[in-house]
């Protein structure tokens, strides 16, 4: 059962996020010096780049770069495929490994839409440009939704009286539910009747999707940014059969990334022909399918992250 690999989905509409003062609070400045400083250890500049720093010491091979007025954003995504000993070791048919890289720029903050020059440009592996991109936008979204709690359903629960006031006019259809879903009901009137109440029910709508994504058959595509096994190669009733993986691909000429099939566990061989999603269920044996939310602002160019802690 693939239900094991499945994970709290922490994902919202990127309308939803754009669109209320919640998205805008700022993450917390260790997370994002964190997240920097993890990504550019890792990043090495293209022959495009123009942004030089200066060397520390004239004997120092440490170049170091003034980036606080500056934006990170996802410009491709691309593949090589490339002679590898490890292949032949390994018994393979091919001596060529494919390798996946992720191309990303510093752009000036205020031109980060365009950002045709004056820019740094920089490579990294894909697999490491997922793991500290994917982590730093859940911490971003599980922030939006501490703020949300706070601003909204912490707001509401305040005001005893209009809880008490919302809760009597569902009471008479809705006491068959209980005192929890009367609760419920209560706090969805009074987040309505906030200053801020459009975007309260922006944001609590979206954080309550993250919350029932697995009750609504979805998994979290971030879930799969590392090579993972999606069916063994015995079923249930100890028949072989072919052992099929998930990992990141690149797609629509290096603009997204999604995720495939492949046959081999290192997701080097891709399988073109497969879906994903039609090797997914839960423990119950349901089939789920992919949500991709949160995997797309890891490559959305409309969204910059900025360098200023």
């Amino acid at each position: 059962m693939f239900g094991k690999y499945a994970t709290l989905a922490l994902c919202m509409l990127a309308t939803a996020h754009a669109a209320n003062p919640f998205a805008a609070k700022q993450t917390s400045a260790d997370t994002k010096s964190a997240y920097m400083s993890k990504l550019m250890s890792k990043a090495t500049p293209t022959a495009n780049s123009q942004l030089h720093g200066r060397r520390l010491a004239d004997d120092d091979a440490e170049i170091e770069v003034d980036i606080t007025g500056y934006s990170l954003r996802f410009e491709k995504c691309q593949f090589v495929r490339a002679y590898d000993q490890d292949m032949i070791d390994g018994g393979y048919d091919t001596v060529l490994s494919t390798q996946r890289f992720v191309i990303f720029r510093l752009c000036p903050s205020d031109s980060c839409s365009k950002c045709n020059s004056g820019f740094g440009e920089y490579m990294v592996d894909m697999e490491e440009y997922l793991g500290y991109t994917v982590e730093y936008r859940e911490n971003e979204q599980e922030e939006y939704c501490e703020a949300c709690d706070e601003d909204c359903y912490y707001a509401a629960a305040d005001d005893a009286a209009a809880a008490d006031d919302a809760a009597a006019e569902e009471e008479g259809d809705e006491e068959e539910e209980g005192d929890d879903a009367r609760r419920k009901l209560a706090a969805k009137k009074i987040r309505r009747k906030l200053a801020n109440a459009s975007d309260c029910d922006t944001c609590v709508d979206a954080c309550e999707k993250i919350e029932s994504m697995e009750d609504n058959n979805y998994l979290d595509a971030t879930a799969f940014i590392n090579c993972q096994s999606i069916q063994e190669a015995t079923d249930d009733d100890g028949n072989q059969q072919a052992a099929v993986y998930a990992g990141p691909i690149c797609a629509s000429n290096g603009k997204k990334i999604k995720i495939g099939v492949f046959s081999d566990e290192n997701c080097m061989f891709i399988d073109s022909d497969k879906d994903v999603e039609n090797y997914l269920t839960n423990e119950d044996g349901n089939a789920m399918n992919l949500s991709h939310n949160l995997l797309k602002t890891v490559y959305n160019q409309e969204e910059c992250i900025s360098c200023a802690e």
